[in-house]
């Protein structure tokens, strides 16, 4: 039984807000009111009592203020939750919370288990820096308003304003930087001008009287500097010293600790006139590279949020005939055509009778889910089977995708990085730094306290980790918006790392090495009819398969070509396709797929691909696909020759080899009928053999190998055929630039080490001159940030010169 102390002055061992009334007793807790005592129990019934144990403080949230169920009531009406949820399938749905309460690693912990607290969520995942959480949760056993309810009863109250949800919020995110930066220089220009009598006193000096009263006045401007725009220093200092991690504000704390106390002595014994002046200086300028790094990394964001995802395509009715558009530009209300295996951008309604739609890539559930005419889709679906007809509801969300792309379903095992490598450097470094700051301080202080002061405070501001921190980040950022400008658009910035190392690269054949539209193409067998013709059309028009597109186009001569509706439509990666066309059967493929021993071939177009085919299960003959080779092949193979392994896995038969063993070099190189299974075994061969491997390939049948191989890519050219399981998304007139891109990537190394050098050696000679004295901590505070913005400087000029100089196109 809970029992109530009147008067206690204890903490809540929840939220950790005093008991200032009647505090709660239960066994050896404290709370301050039910709220939080209602909040320990659930947890603890859970099984989530680390929550308590990853922060020292504790980490809860008070929950003196009642939340009221009633609140969320109007998030189970159906208008609401169209405009809200991420995806919604009846079985499964997805919501992202803005939960501004979210402030430590204990909160992490807490959301990203709420499962234990509810059983009827499946999974969530926290994004820390926006301060949001993304919760997939099962309808049928919870109402959303039951499961905003559960937040706020925790303790995160989600951000409901449905205003935010017709339009994107202005973020203001730096508005509380500003306002600290613009204290802070007003306090300093206001120091300076009333310690301009004491710096311009002649031998007199100032009267004591005024001396004392411009002392006065010094702290009274100080202290907003020193308690509110210095506060995120303390913040991350302390919370870094909570979770037993140093980081570089632990050091810059104490160094503006050190001067503002030791000026605030000085001032009030009257030893001296302290360095308020310079205290004021010193944050302001501490700001002012955080603002700068801060707006250099949104710029980074922003061009990566916009530009990462697409070169996705899609096709865009219009009237009787489609048009391939990119998907950024699509509109609502819009009629889009999705083919099989392309992704749905946008969420939209069906226009067709049904559908069969694959949210593996939202949900992580492998089996399609029957949707029916006037049904919302979501984005981030796949369709299986039949083309089908949507009308576009929302615009494109390109963070929504590009988060998709990233869900760690998808993600590869990590690898010691250089970015790592520079943060655990940072760990260490603060330590280092306070050992150097005390050894100097103990070395002066027999003989000169005040330079023992000096020594201390200059040595804690003027040794700076941010250099070191930014180095890879910023290198690697400006290393994917560049390549990004050259259509090669990767899923995150670390990819450039991975593409650095790389010395075997593996080719598929059909739609990389060929183009997916340019054939020469003949049919050989009996004379098709006109409806035969119209069949078949319909049937290829179905599939986003190179080859099908190739056919597709040979048997559409004219604008006015007649469609027929497909359904039952079946795609067997590798082998061919089988569906049914306003009554009849069409099977095409392989010529076993068809039922058929592959005919001998005796004239000199040995070198093409054949796409038999049987209508009603009568074999009609085969398309003879004489592919069409990129131009540039010949100098990307010259220019990767010596440097690295280059292999061929071609799911065709092996009529083309003499053709391709110039750029081969030899047989041993080149595998042909190769199975999507076998294309994957082979990477694997080669990964434990050492080899670092970057495999190319059209997506569709390549995702296994695609998925396992060090860094892979999917050819883009004008398709929504997209696997999650590639890293990078290609536009096909990039691919001979492949040999440069992945020396850029090596360059881009090179500048991450350069400025690690620079970095280092900064803080080397400024740690000799802050030990000796003679550094005044103003100069040390207008010094450290020029290292951070040096570094930045190295970084985006290094990369952009770099490309250039490969003939990339780079920022202007």
């Amino acid at each position: 039984m809970a029992e109530v102390l009147t008067h206690t002055k204890v903490a809540c061992d929840h939220c950790g807000d005093p008991c200032l009334s009647d505090a709660i007793q239960e066994a050896d807790k404290n709370f301050c009111c039910h709220g939080c005592q209602t909040v320990y129990h659930l947890l603890s019934d859970s099984g989530l009592e680390n929550y308590y144990k990853i922060e020292e403080k504790t980490p809860g949230i008070s929950m003196k203020r009642s939340i009221s169920k009633k609140r969320y009531e109007h998030l189970d009406d159906e208008s609401v939750l169209y405009r809200i949820l991420d995806f919604y399938d009846g079985k499964t749905a997805k919501i992202t919370f803005k939960t501004p309460q979210i402030h430590c690693s204990s909160c992490v912990y807490l959301l990203e288990n709420i499962h234990k607290i509810e059983p009827a969520v499946i999974r969530s995942e926290v994004f820390f820096g926006k301060q949001e959480v993304a919760i997939t949760y099962d309808p049928n056993k919870i109402k959303l308003s039951e499961l905003a309810a559960l937040l706020g009863k925790i303790g995160y109250d989600p951000d409901l304003s449905l205003g935010k949800l017709d339009k994107e919020e202005k973020d203001h995110s730096d508005r509380p930087l500003f306002i600290k930066i613009g204290i802070a220089g007003f306090a300093f220009g206001n120091i300076m001008l009333f310690s301009l009598p004491e710096y311009l006193a002649g031998p007199g000096g100032v009267d004591a009287q005024f001396i004392h009263l411009f002392g006065m006045l010094n702290i009274a401007l100080a202290l907003p500097v020193f308690l509110y725009s210095a506060s995120d220093f303390y913040r991350t200092a302390w919370t870094g010293i909570r979770q037993k991690v140093w980081n570089m504000d632990i050091a810059i704390s104490l160094g503006i600790m050190a001067m503002f106390f030791r000026s605030l002595y000085e001032i009030l014994s009257g030893y001296g006139v302290g360095y308020m002046d310079s205290f004021a200086m010193l944050v302001f300028f501490l700001l002012v590279g955080r603002l700068f790094q801060n707006k250099t990394y949104e710029r980074l964001s922003f061009d990566r949020d916009y530009k990462s995802y697409f070169p996705l395509s899609v096709l865009k009715l219009e009237g009787e005939q489609d048009k391939s558009i990119p998907a950024t530009n699509i509109e609502v209300d819009d009629v889009i055509l999705i083919r099989n295996g392309e992704l749905i951008p946008a969420d939209s309604v069906l226009m067709e009778s049904e559908a069969h739609i694959d949210y593996s890539f939202v949900t992580g559930e492998s089996d399609p889910v029957k949707a029916q005419e006037g049904g919302l889709i979501y984005a981030g679906g796949r369709l299986y089977g039949a083309s089908a007809r949507f009308q576009v509801k929302k615009p494109v969300s390109k963070s929504y995708l590009t988060r998709l792309w990233n869900n760690e379903a998808f993600r590869k095992d990590s690898q010691e990085s250089l970015r790592s490598i520079s943060q655990r450097f940072s760990r260490y470094f603060s330590p280092a730094v306070i050992s150097i700051a005390t050894i100097a301080a103990l070395y002066w202080l027999p003989t000169s306290p005040s330079n023992a002061i000096n020594a201390f405070s200059a040595v804690l501001i003027i040794a700076c980790p941010c250099a070191l921190a930014l180095s890879a980040p910023f290198t690697l950022g400006w290393a994917t918006n560049i390549l990004g400008k050259n259509k090669f658009y990767m899923k995150n910035s670390d990819i450039t790392e991975r593409i650095a190392g790389i010395n075997s690269i593996v080719f598929d054949k059909t739609g990389t090495l060929t183009w997916s539209e340019r054939a020469d193409i003949r049919f050989r067998g009996d004379k098709l009819t006109e409806k035969e013709i119209e069949l078949i059309r319909s049937a290829v028009h179905n599939s986003t398969h190179p080859l099908s597109r190739k056919v597709y186009n040979y048997l559409t001569q004219d604008e006015e070509a007649v469609h027929y509706a497909v359904s039952n439509f079946q795609e067997n990666p590798g082998r061919g396709v089988e569906c049914d066309v306003d009554g009849h059967r069409i099977v095409y493929g392989s010529a076993e797929w068809v039922g058929l021993q592959k005919t001998d071939q005796s004239d000199d177009r040995i070198s093409a691909s054949h796409v038999y085919v049987s209508v009603d299960g009568v074999p009609k003959g085969y398309f003879e696909v004489q592919s069409a080779y990129r131009e540039g092949l010949s100098s990307l193979f010259e220019s990767i020759k010596g440097k690295m392994n280059s292999y061929l896995l071609s799911g065709d038969n092996d009529k083309e080899q003499q053709r391709l063993l110039p750029l081969f070099n030899t047989e041993d190189n080149m595998r042909f009928q190769q199975s999507p299974a076998d294309k994957l075994n082979f990477i694997s061969q080669l990964k434990q053999r050492g080899e670092n491997v970057m495999m190319l390939g059209d997506g569709l049948n390549d995702a296994g190998a695609l998925r396992n191989s060090t860094v892979g890519v999917s050819i883009s050219e004008d398709t929504g055929s997209f696997t999650p399981a590639s890293d990078v998304i290609m536009e096909a007139s990039t691919l001979p630039k492949l040999n440069t891109i992945i020396e850029f990537s090596k360059k881009s190394m090179t500048v991450i080490k350069i400025s690690f050098a620079i970095s280092v050696l900064y803080n080397i000679i400024g740690l000799a001159y802050a030990v000796t004295a003679t550094l005044s901590p103003l100069i040390c505070a207008i010094i450290m940030p020029i290292s951070s913005i040096t570094v930045i400087l190295f970084t985006t000029l290094g990369t952009n010169i770099a490309a250039k100089r490969l003939g990339l196109e780079a920022w202007k």
